[in-house]
């Protein structure tokens, strides 16, 4: 790959995914990040079908997203201290698991409300452990003058594959029931599983120059207790800028979409009298906005990385929910995500960007292990958000006074020149 990366003729996109070994890698996550971020549409779902009360998704989703407040730290730890590729073989197992269980229970008739709790708790702590692990081998697998693009790939594709499930799995729903889309997760998480066998992941010791001392002493063997590593790589995040504005914005992030990934499929029940399958699409909308400006980033050589930041997080991430909230009918409704999904695109490959070009290999998994602790990990913060606002204000109303929020903190975090003058 390094020979082609030398090329300017040649598209970034086609030079990355030249190389089998990261293709079969590429394929491998998005599938295995789709089943993740369909998870919460179903899960959701199946308790829209169950019961009227307004703040049971809310719980629900915090139930499935409260794993990854818990755990990212030391998910992010634990990939740096083992073999990744094994870490996500034995956590992919472990999703397949789960889900064929829950599958079977609704096939059975046997879920309840607090049952699909459980579940969800279950379920999103098998999934957790592999997140900030993914991340992690990015930059093991290209060189850094294409770790931009490899970036809008993931996130591209990842929306992708989010959109393909979102759609799919709302059709399953319609004609098999919640099962369906469930049993559906299981079948992709098995592939994803499959591809990864084929994946070879080089170890962060083959770049360890970079590396600060606590990372070092990985490298060398002199290995840390688990929660002194912990404590060294949120000290490493969090102590300096950029990383610390950038990990706080993956809060903002995560907060500011719970809180439409929950009360949308309300919203499109009930004020748009439709079913599942028209859920899944407006959803899925989001993924295809971003998996066009994704595929537009991809190809690209260079971006000013900090100022995209600032205008498609700090203004745009709150403004597309603003707009959102403001939807007629349904047709607005996707449009809105559309847009806002390419947005979100060049948002998302410009900040993951800049987090893995200032983390040496040796603390990737930390780093993303705060990344995910802020996106995943305010998944339960913002659905408490919406369980609490959601019976007072109603769905459209609580999404539209968090969008305002967001707007707001995301002006204050990234309108700076420390930030915008990133590149």
């Amino acid at each position: 790959m390094e020979e082609a990366v030398r090329d300017s003729t040649t598209s970034p996109v086609r030079q990355l995914l030249a190389d089998r070994n990261f293709r079969r890698f590429w394929i491998a996550q998005l599938l295995y990040t789709g089943v993740n971020g369909t998870l919460r549409f179903t899960f959701v779902w199946l308790v829209v079908t169950l019961t009227d009360w307004p703040s049971a998704e809310g719980l629900v989703a915090i139930a499935l997203g409260l794993p990854a407040m818990l755990l990212s730290l030391p998910a992010g730890a634990w990939s740096d201290r083992v073999d990744r590729k094994r870490l996500f073989i034995i956590w992919t197992g472990a999703t397949i698991v789960a889900l064929a269980a829950f599958t079977a229970a609704i096939a059975l008739g046997r879920v309840t409300t607090v049952w699909v709790g459980v579940a969800a708790l279950i379920i999103g702590t098998v999934s957790t452990i592999n997140l900030p692990n993914i991340q992690a081998m990015v930059p093991l697998l290209v060189p850094p003058e294409r770790l931009m693009n490899a970036a809008a790939l993931q996130n591209g594709g990842g929306q992708g594959a989010n959109f393909a499930g979102l759609a799919i799995g709302g059709v399953a729903i319609g004609l098999f029931g919640d099962a369906g889309g469930f049993g559906l997760l299981t079948i992709v998480a098995v592939v994803a599983l499959l591809l990864m066998l084929g994946v070879d992941i080089p170890s962060a010791a083959d770049d360890h120059g970079t590396a600060d001392d606590s990372a070092k002493a990985s490298i060398e063997g002199e290995a840390e207790p688990m929660l002194a590593s912990i404590i060294a790589g949120a000290r490493f995040g969090l102590s300096r800028d950029p990383l610390r504005t950038l990990l706080l914005l993956a809060a903002l992030l995560g907060g500011s979409f719970s809180v439409m990934q929950v009360s949308m499929p309300r919203v499109v029940d009930e004020v748009y009298g439709r079913g599942p399958a028209a859920a899944g699409f407006v959803l899925g909308a989001f993924g295809v906005g971003m998996l066009a400006s994704s595929a537009v980033v991809a190809g690209r050589h260079s971006m000013c990385h900090g100022l995209n930041v600032a205008r498609y997080i700090g203004v745009g991430l709150g403004m597309g929910q603003f707009l959102l909230s403001l939807a007629p009918n349904l047709w607005v409704a996707l449009a809105v995500m559309a847009a806002w999904g390419v947005n979100a695109g060049v948002a998302m490959a410009s900040h993951r960007t800049l987090i893995q070009s200032n983390t040496p290999p040796a603390m990737m998994g930390r780093v993303m292990g705060l990344m995910m602790l802020g996106f995943a990990g305010a998944l339960p913060i913002g659905a408490l958000v919406s369980s609490v606002l959601a019976p007072q204000l109603g769905p459209v109303l609580t999404m539209r006074w968090v969008g305002l929020g967001a707007i707001a903190i995301g002006i204050a975090l990234t309108w700076r020149r420390p930030i915008t003058s990133l590149r």
